[in-house]
Parts: structure tokens; sequence; C-alpha cells
């Protein structure tokens, strides 16, 4: 009698503790589903937000434990919505797995709330740092590591913090004298590899190889980044070969064939490259075609200064006098957060077959600014002189601010392209010469990369009016602009591109009318 007796109660008593699982131990026993529906039952019974704030920490606490930070930063998002009654450290806890999860606005709510709570919490300020750098916020980023700078100088966290900004913002040279600042005190991986790629981006390949290999991962992430890394260092070479084709046609009945070949050979602060290419041009009473040859190279004499030069030849068919030499000088400076330039150049117009018959040459100065007035907010200003070989000359002006909407990847910006262009006179030399023409032009440009693809549009549109042999023209335009490309190797590029429209000034082309262009590129380089 003793051992059923026995039995039934160890059945008993087994049930009741079966019955008696929390929702917790169904999750650390596999029982996702079960354990979050039971959560859930408990969410929907709980009578104050309290309750319910807590119950959805715990089951974010347990995705957190499983590293499942989307499903964590979810229930903490929710947790936050109905109650901050958590410590701090709590908070903060549950703000950094809602950044890991990628949901940056919200990690940057929560972080502000508990700043306001506890101004001098300097975890909680770095992080916020962090987070607005991930976000492309470089200069809100510096500024909060600056506030904590300046109560504690040597602050290794908010100083890494600084340096990232700077190199995500395209300061190179600031954020490599404070990785090596940090590295002269203690190694640590982190800074090491932010140190490795700001060689890299400035053309130091040896350098960014130096430090790849003192790296030592202890991490998955930081596996995940070293990998990186050494990709990026294996797409950094110094011979490049390019073959490209394009096809041009026009309302006018312009067509042309274009097909081009190049070599490039860069170091740190200097490249050359030499090229070729062929244009094979038609309209209804023409066909001509031009061959054309240069090399030319780009040094640059201080960290902040550069020049450029180079020259050519034309040559062009059914002409007395078939060739063309061509020409060019340049030299930049970087100015603030932008640069400055000045160009001079003689080119030979190959775009139509009227043009490669007529032989027309221009001479071009040029100068340009480009500045960035604040993360999103950029600058740029141009103004050209042109002097053509048919006694012809113009003025073209381009102003174009623009905004980024998006920072990342994708990257989005919007802005506004002023444009105006003035000629001396109609000189019926087969290009695009009107009097007092402008163009106000809105446009919209997405940069994305999803592992070896990438894809770049512009569409565009606007109001564009000028004047050309005594006619007055008033017109609405728009058109788009886009690239796909695809890394078949690290070593091995395809591309296709395009555009169309009808904006007189669109394709880089001098003929004004509406048009299309079409075309491919493979690269390799090693």
């Amino acid at each position: 009698m003793i051992r059923p007796i026995l039995v039934t109660c160890a059945l008993v008593f087994g049930a009741g503790a079966a019955l008696a699982a929390t929702p917790a131990d169904m999750f650390r026993s596999g029982n996702v589903a079960g354990a979050v529906a039971a959560y859930r039952g408990q969410i929907d019974a709980a009578v104050t937000p309290q309750e319910k704030s807590v119950l959805h920490k715990e089951l974010g606490d347990l995705f957190a434990a499983k590293d499942n930070y989307p499903d964590a930063a979810a229930q903490y998002v929710a947790a936050l919505a109905l109650s901050r009654a958590f410590p701090v450290s709590e908070r903060l806890q549950m703000a950094t797995a809602i950044s890991w999860a990628d949901r940056l606005d919200d990690a940057v709510s929560e972080l502000n709330a508990i700043l306001v709570d506890e101004p001098a919490n300097v975890a909680a300020r770095v992080h916020l740092a962090r987070v607005l750098s991930w976000q492309g916020k470089q200069d809100q980023a510096i500024s909060e590591a600056d506030k904590i700078l300046s109560a504690q100088p040597e602050n290794r966290d908010a100083l890494l913090v600084k340096a990232n900004a700077f190199r995500w913002k395209g300061d190179g040279r600031e954020a490599i004298v404070i990785y090596k600042g940090l590295l002269a005190k203690a190694d640590d991986f982190d800074t090491r590899i932010g140190l490795a790629h700001a060689l890299l981006d400035g053309g130091d390949k040896k350098g960014a190889v130096e430090n790849s290999r003192l790296l030592k991962p202890s991490y998955p992430y930081q596996e995940r980044e070293l990998k990186g890394l050494l990709d990026a260092i294996d797409r950094t070479v110094n011979h490049t070969i390019d073959a490209r084709y394009g096809y041009y046609s026009d309302t006018d009945d312009n067509q042309q064939n274009r097909y081009g070949v190049s070599y490039t050979y860069q170091e740190p602060g200097w490249s050359a490259s030499a090229q070729y290419a062929h244009a094979n041009s038609r309209d209804l009473s023409r066909h001509n075609s031009a061959n054309s040859f240069a090399a030319g190279g780009y040094y640059r004499l201080l960290p902040w200064l550069g020049v450029g030069g180079g020259g050519g030849i034309h040559l062009v068919d059914d002409s007395a006098t078939n060739t063309i030499l061509t020409w060019r000088l340049n030299a930049d400076a970087e100015v603030g957060r932008g640069s400055v330039g000045v160009g001079v150049r003689k080119e030979a117009l190959t775009d139509t077959a009227e043009l490669v018959e007529k032989r027309i040459r221009v001479l071009t100065t040029n100068v340009f600014a480009s500045q960035r007035l604040t993360d999103r907010i950029f600058l740029y200003g141009s103004y050209s002189y042109r002097d053509y070989s048919d006694s012809n000359h113009a003025h073209d002006v381009v102003i174009a601010p623009s905004y980024t909407l998006l920072a990342g990847n994708p990257l989005l910006r919007t802005g506004y392209r002023f444009r105006y262009l003035d000629f001396e006179r109609q000189s019926r030399g087969g290009y695009f010469d009107p009097n007092n023409f402008m163009s106000h032009q809105i446009f919209v440009t997405l940069d994305w990369k999803k592992d070896r693809f990438a894809v770049y549009l512009e569409p565009y549109g606007g109001f564009q009016s000028f004047d050309r042999n005594n006619a007055h023209t008033d017109d609405l335009f728009g058109g788009i602009t886009g690239t796909v490309s695809y890394r078949l190797t690290n070593h091995f590029s395809a591309e296709v591109n395009g555009e169309f429209g009808n904006y007189a000034l669109g394709a880089g082309t001098t003929t004004g009318f509406e048009y299309f262009l079409v075309g491919t590129r493979l690269a390799y380089s090693f």
C-alpha cells in the first residue's frame, strides 16, 4: 500500500510543480512562444501601468540574455512607455539594448530622459554621444563627448567616441591624433581598429595593414569588424584598369557610341592615370569620329593642399588639321569643413557629329568652394569662364545647398541647384549657347549599399528659362540619373548606368535637347 500512495503523491506534487512553472522558467527551457503568451496574459491581467511595465521589462531581460536585441528592445520600449519607475542603472541597460537593436531614436529619447534626471551620469552621456554618432549626427556626438572631457579630459570612452565621430565625418587627421594618443597609454581593439580605418581612408594602406596585424578579437562583434577591415584593405589597391561603354541619343537625331579604357596608379599622397577614348557620332547628315589620349596626375604637397595636371591629344577625322592638343592644371585646398579649388583646362568638344566636324575647342577657368555647414547641411558653389574657339565666351554659375535627410546606409539627401549660364552670342557652332539661361532644380539622391550591390539614384526636376536665336523659352524639366553596381570579387566590379530627361544642360552634354544615355563599366583592381 505504501508504494502506490507514494507514487500517487509524486504524481500530484509533480503536476503541481509543472502547473507552478513561471513564464520565465518556460522561456529558459526553450518554450519561448509559450512564455511570451503567458507574459502577454499576465500583462493583460495586470491592473496598474507599473505592473505592466515590470512584466514587459522581465520579458525584455529574457530576450536580451539570449542576445535577441530586436525583441528585447520592443519589450523595453513598451516598458518605458508605461513607466520609468526603474533604477537609472536599469534604464541605461534598457537604452543600451534598444540602441543595439538599431532603434536609435528610441535609445536617444531614453538617454536624454536619464540625463534630465541625472545630468552628471557619465555612462549615459557617453552612450548618448555614441548613439548620436551612429545616427550620423557627428557634431552633436562631439559636443556631448566634449561635455564629458571638459570635466574628465582623460575619459577614454569619450575620447574614443570623439575620434570615431571625426573619422565618420571625414576628418581623418583629427581622428588619428586622438587614436594615437589613446594607444600611447593603453592598447585596445576598438581604438586600434579605428586607427586602422582612419589610416586606410587617408590612403595609408601600409599603416592600416600594420595595425590590423596587432588586432586580437575577443568577441564575435570584434571578429566581424576585423573581417570588415581586412576586406576593406584587400579592396584598397594600387592599380585599377577601367573599361566602359556609353550610348547617347537626343531629340535632334544626335547619336553617339563612346568607348573608353583607363589605367590608374595610386599611392598615399599621389596618383597617375592614362586614358584612351573613342567616340563615334552621327546625325542625319554626318558621321564622324574622334580618338583621344590623355595622361595626368595628382600630388598632395601638404596634408591640406594638392595640385594636379595633365595633357593629351584629340585625333579628329575628316579634317585637314586633325590633331587637337588638350591640357589641364588644377589645385585644391582643405579649408574649414570643406575645400576650395581652381582649375584651368583646354578641351575639345566631341559630344555630337557636328561638334567633331567643326573642331570646337574651349578654354575653361573654374573656381569652386564646398563647405559642410553642419552634419546635415552642405553647400557647394562654382564659377566658370569659358572661351570658345569660334570667338564666343560664357559665364557659368552654380549654387547648390543640400540637406541630409537620412545618414548612414541608405544615405538620402535632398537639395536645390541654381544655375546661371550666359553666352556672348549664338555662334551656330553646334553647341547649346543661350543668353540668360537660369534653372531652379530640386533633387533627391539615394545612395544604398547591400553586401556586394550598390545603387545610386538621383531624380530631379524644376524650371528653366533662356533666350536663344531671338526666341524666349520657359519650360519645366525633369529627369533621373542612376547607377547600379555589383562587386563580383574584391577586385572586379561591374556597373550599369543611365540618365534621361529634358534638362537643357543634362547628361554633361552641350546640345540642349531631350536625351537619354545608357552605359556600362567594368573595373579590375590589383
